[in-house]
């Protein structure tokens, strides 16, 4: 099956964060980015932003993924992905047997290369660290974890936009496609599947989505896509749709998190920008303006990977389809707000995307049995 045509979207501008925060990832993830910006933005002055290869080639190897040493994680690995301490109690989310097939987001954010190598231990170190640990983790409970290391594009293609650029994102994809084919071939067997990312992991979902999933046999096993922190729009997909409730099956869940009334360029350098698709990751409507009640927040994953208490984050769908949150309700909260949350986009909800999870995939369990007797 030929690979559909990769399409990057509008490049977006890279600005360091003005501080940290005790609910985001620490430097390697100090970026914001504003996806759809119409206009190339000032690149910031780091001198690798400077000097940058005019050819993709050399790349580095390509992944294997019948080895598991290019499976960041994989049942038939002894690694078992933790669970944070504190928060909302965990004991009741069972393992319902569905797999999960996890893109992790940007690491690669230094030098000059334009695709990272899946050898190199110190970036497997950080995948493993940052986006593993405090994002595949949401999921870890439905049943088994497949999240493949691949040779990730950098993150200068989403500010560039260029030939180059969409020539490293598709060796990207082209390394994801050929894992999920061997996980389908090798491994699936049939179960219900969760596709899950974030960011670039999200971008290449949508393709993967598109090519194995929209109008084909295997939607039936599709319990959710959840691919926050990238926009997503309904004529990207003919017969895929945005989830509308916490228990719909077979659609996607997305999201992009801002503070209450920022408006990102993308959107306000826009005349007639169009809604992205999105759900409230706290109580799963994809209504407009329907802001969560704290007690509905089941609590943030810090850092240090210690769950923060609930009722921490309130927010609502704008018109836009934006995530508008207001400040953390904490003592200092509104010195911790700041414009754009992008880094936060799952472990600010954790704890709410962990159980929905299981809600999800039990629902289709459920209506899985009842087609069967019928």
């Amino acid at each position: 099956m030929p690979c559909p045509k990769t399409t990057l979207p509008p490049p977006f501008s890279l600005a360091t964060m003005a501080r940290l925060t005790v609910f985001l990832f620490p430097v390697l993830w100090m970026f914001q980015p504003s996806f759809g910006q119409s206009d190339v933005p000032e690149l910031p002055s780091e001198p690798w932003m400077h000097d940058w290869p005019a050819r993709i080639e050399p790349l580095p190897p390509p992944p294997h993924y019948d080895s598991l040493i290019h499976w960041a994680c994989h049942p038939l690995k002894d690694d078992m992905l933790a669970v944070p301490k504190g928060g909302a109690r965990l004991e009741s989310l069972s393992n319902c047997e569905a797999d999960v097939f996890f893109l992790h987001p940007t690491m690669h954010m230094e030098g000059p290369k334009w695709n990272a190598d899946v050898h190199d231990e110190t970036m497997n170190e950080e995948v493993d660290q940052w986006p593993i640990k405090h994002q595949a983790s949401a999921f870890a409970h439905t049943g088994r974890v497949f999240a493949p290391r691949y040779r990730q594009a950098h993150i200068r293609i989403f500010s560039l936009g260029d030939s180059l650029s969409y020539a490293a994102a598709a060796v990207a994809y082209g390394d994801l496609r050929r894992a999920f084919e061997t996980y389908l071939a090798k491994w699936n067997n049939g179960r219900p599947i969760i596709l899950a990312g974030h960011s670039q992991g999200s971008y290449h979902g949508r393709t993967l989505l598109q090519e194995f999933f929209d109008g084909k046999p295997l939607a039936n096993q599709l319990v959710a896509a959840y691919l926050p922190g990238m926009d997503m729009y309904a004529s990207d997909f003919e017969t895929l749709t945005g989830c509308q409730s916490s228990r719909d099956l077979g659609c996607i869940c997305t999201w992009m998190t801002y503070a209450n009334g920022f408006v990102p360029d993308w959107v306000s350098k826009h005349p007639t920008p169009t809604p992205i698709m999105a759900i409230h990751p706290v109580i799963w409507t994809s209504e407009l303006g329907k802001a969560n009640p704290r007690k509905a927040h089941l609590g943030a994953v810090k850092a240090s990977f210690r769950s923060s208490k609930r009722g921490l984050i309130t927010g609502a769908l704008n018109d836009q389809g934006l995530l508008w949150i207001h400040k953390p309700h904490l003592i200092g909260g509104r010195w911790l707000q700041q414009d754009n949350w992008h880094v936060g986009d799952v472990n600010l909800f954790w704890h709410n995307v962990a159980e929905n999870v299981s809600e999800r995939c039990q629902n289709w369990h459920t209506k899985a049995v009842g087609e069967t007797i019928h």
